[in-house]
């Protein structure tokens, strides 16, 4: 007989409990019914019974125990049998597949699969047509060749990588035993010992390069790395070798993990008596960087090189404390044992040795807040690498932050969720989003939706943030100008947050009031004056903290302002009103690009008004420092093939961060919600009148 997929996988947890497991335990792991849970342990016992061993223990008040024993027997049989008698996942044969085509050396049919993964011949043409659909985002291709059978098409590294993807779909399923007794099939060998000497060198010589970095890989990363080195050599003796970008290869040799990458290469060159080309090393070096550890006993680990790191993670840290509206006594230690998970995820993002675990979906339930805030916070990763990191990245670094969390006793402040509903275009409802998003830290705007979406559809919201009165269902409604004013805001955090806080110290506080108040007057309407001491006592801290941002005229100064007649088209008037920016080192022509690329990718979303556009891109586009600029055009140039998208006034802005430069907008928004002062803009005849207007705003 043959065990299925979760058999298998409560079998494997029995033995590495080496205790008793509770029936609720497998019930919860497993998201199974306890009759289930009593099918599957028979279902095991049949084939414990069939080899031999004695069956799993069952004392009902104390749960299943497997005996010591045969605990330490069932991986030698896995080891020594022909083959495993387990039924693999639809998932789980896609990835066998890939790494048994990627691993031959003999020209593999549809027979040879069908034997290797022990389905039909209907099932291995469907799963072999899955994997090709997958193959597409790696860049390769799955074809058949009459003579050479079924074959992977493309780029080394790319076939590299896919080689890391699917053999993390099929390690976290597997023991090392089991593994090995799958090392004979991969290297088309008839003998399981030479196999299993084999795989246990380059286990060793890997457990070797740990006391050379003075860490420690997780069990995952060192099986892992392990199988992944041995289907690398594999490749390399068939000549199939990688190739490293020469600039990289600078990058790569001044790490440590280089040194004891070349001592990898050596002793992989002794074990398969096969020369190992300098650029493997480098690819070596790569994965190295980007393993996952359990701790680092390298003290310099904050000084090695990883000064951008550490500045995320000081940014990371203190953006989730405000958010999560927490404090964090020990910051420094954090912030050493973040960089330590950073670290590799910097280098498997920019390598595209991403993780993927099964374990995301739970996190995400089960530390939903702490998944979210961590969402929030990890732009600043992205920033650095330029890329986007994917939700299994984001879940382990949540982990992380979770984990501390519970050390210090620490629980993230209640969240609410918000939704914005705006009338006023795309350019208008991002701009307020932007504003909504740096105002408040314990709220999260869901999106941006039109008054017809918010009429026709239901939002999972605990408010509204509206530009338009409407009727409310059963969810409070604030409604808000397009663009939020200083004073603005601080009237709507005042309102929001009086209206969610139950903090029993202002409350007691209202009380004593509403009590002298009632001793010398009559009170017409006892709620509505409570709620009015509620919002006058509340001091918002967010916009304490705005007093100390600069004013708009400081940061669009006389010098960034001109005056030009006409641009040829938008392209060549962003590139205008940068002019005085990058004459003053402010902003790199990097940043211009970006602009224009970012517009070229959404549209013309910079326009925020009738006939004034704010080009915009990210700080790590090329920002040296914060400011702005102003360009006025006699003649409109048109930002798309629509009217309304003419523009005579191009604000350029350069942002260092999130927050600085909010109020000098706030103040500059301010200015131009009014037609008269837009009319002023578009009449002045120097650049002084334009700056007294500014001026004259920021106050």
């Amino acid at each position: 007989m043959s065990l299925d997929q979760r058999s298998t996988a409560i079998l494997s947890y029995l033995i590495k409990a080496q205790t008793y497991v509770k029936v609720e335990e497998l019930v919860e792991n497993y998201r199974i019914s306890r009759r289930t849970v009593y099918y599957d342990i028979g279902k095991i016992n049949d084939w414990l019974k069939e080899n031999d061993l004695l069956p799993i223990q069952h004392v009902r008040s104390t749960g299943f125990l497997i005996d010591e024993e045969t605990a330490k027997e069932v991986p030698r049989k896995l080891g020594t049998l022909r083959t495993w008698h387990y039924e693999y996942s639809a998932r789980e044969r896609k990835a066998w597949l890939a790494i048994y085509l990627m691993a031959r050396d003999n020209p593999l049919y549809l027979e040879n699969l069908m034997e290797k993964i022990r389905v039909s011949r209907n099932t291995t043409i469907e799963d072999l047509k899955g994997l090709k659909l997958e193959l597409i985002r790696f860049n390769l291709t799955l074809e058949f060749e009459r003579k050479s059978g079924y074959v992977i098409f493309g780029n080394e590294e790319d076939k590299r990588k896919a080689i890391v993807h699917y053999l993390q779909h099929v390690l976290p399923n597997e023991n090392w035993q089991s593994l090995l007794s799958k090392i004979p099939m991969i290297l088309n060998k008839s003998s399981n010992q030479f196999a299993f000497e084999k795989m246990k060198a380059v286990q060793q010589i890997v457990g070797e390069s740990e006391q050379e970095l003075n860490i420690q890989f997780t069990d995952e990363i060192l099986y892992s790395l392990s199988f992944r080195l041995l289907l690398f050599c594999r490749r390399v003796s068939q000549g199939k070798k990688i190739i490293i970008d020469p600039i990289e290869k600078e990058v790569l040799r001044d790490t440590k993990q280089y040194k004891a990458a070349q001592k990898i290469g050596n002793k992989l060159s002794a074990l398969f008596e096969m020369d190992f080309p300098e650029d493997e090393i480098l690819y070596i070096t790569k994965h190295l960087l980007s393993s996952r550890v359990q701790f680092s006993e390298d003290i310099e680990i904050v000084n090695s090189g990883s000064e951008i790191l550490v500045k995320v993670v000081t940014q990371m840290v203190t953006d989730f404390q405000k958010y999560a509206c927490v404090f964090f006594k020990d910051r420094q230690e954090i912030e050493k044992s973040l960089l330590l998970h950073i670290k590799p995820a910097y280098y498997r993002i920019r390598y595209g040795l991403e993780f993927e675990s099964d374990m995301t979906i739970s996190i995400k339930e089960q530390y939903h807040d702490i998944f979210l805030l961590t969402k929030k916070v990890i732009s600043h990763l992205e920033a650095v690498v330029g890329k986007e990191v994917n939700e299994n990245e984001i879940a382990l670094i949540a982990m992380h932050f979770g984990g501390w969390m519970q050390k210090v006793g620490a629980k993230p402040a209640q969240r609410k969720k918000a939704l914005l509903v705006c009338t006023n275009g795309v350019g208008t409802s991002r701009l307020l989003l932007h504003q909504l998003e740096g105002l408040f830290s314990t709220i999260d705007l869901i999106g941006s939706v039109s008054l017809r979406e918010y009429e026709r559809n239901q939002y999972d919201a605990d408010f509204i943030i509206s530009t338009i009165p409407l009727q409310e269902k059963s969810k409070p409604v604030f409604v808000v100008n397009p663009i939020l004013t200083e004073s603005e805001m601080e009237s709507l955090l005042k309102k929001v947050n009086v209206y969610f806080d139950n903090s029993s110290k202002q409350s007691s506080s209202i009380d004593v009031l509403m009590e002298i108040i009632q001793k010398h007057a009559t009170i017409l309407d006892k709620e509505l004056l409570q709620q009015e001491l509620k919002q006058y006592l509340y001091k918002p801290e967010k916009v304490a903290k705005e007093i100390g941002k600069p004013t708009l005229s400081s940061i669009l100064q006389m010098k960034y302002i001109q005056l030009k007649k006409e641009a040829s088209d938008w392209k060549d008037a962003i590139r205008m009103a940068s002019e005085p920016l990058l004459r003053e080192g402010a902003i790199s022509e990097e940043y211009v690009q970006a602009m224009i690329h970012s517009i070229n990718k959404m549209g013309p979303y910079i326009v925020v008004a009738p006939k004034v556009a704010i080009p915009h891109a990210r700080p790590e586009d090329g920002v040296k420092k914060l400011s702005m600029s102003l360009l006025k055009l006699s003649k409109a140039a048109p930002f798309s093939e629509s009217r309304k998208h003419d523009i005579q006034i191009v604000i350029v802005l350069a942002a260092i961060d999130g927050e600085t430069h909010l109020k000098a907008l706030s103040q500059l928004t301010e200015m131009f919600s009014s037609p008269e002062n837009l009319n002023k803009v578009l009449l002045a005849r120097s650049t002084e009148e334009i700056f007294d207007l500014v001026t004259a705003y920021s106050k």
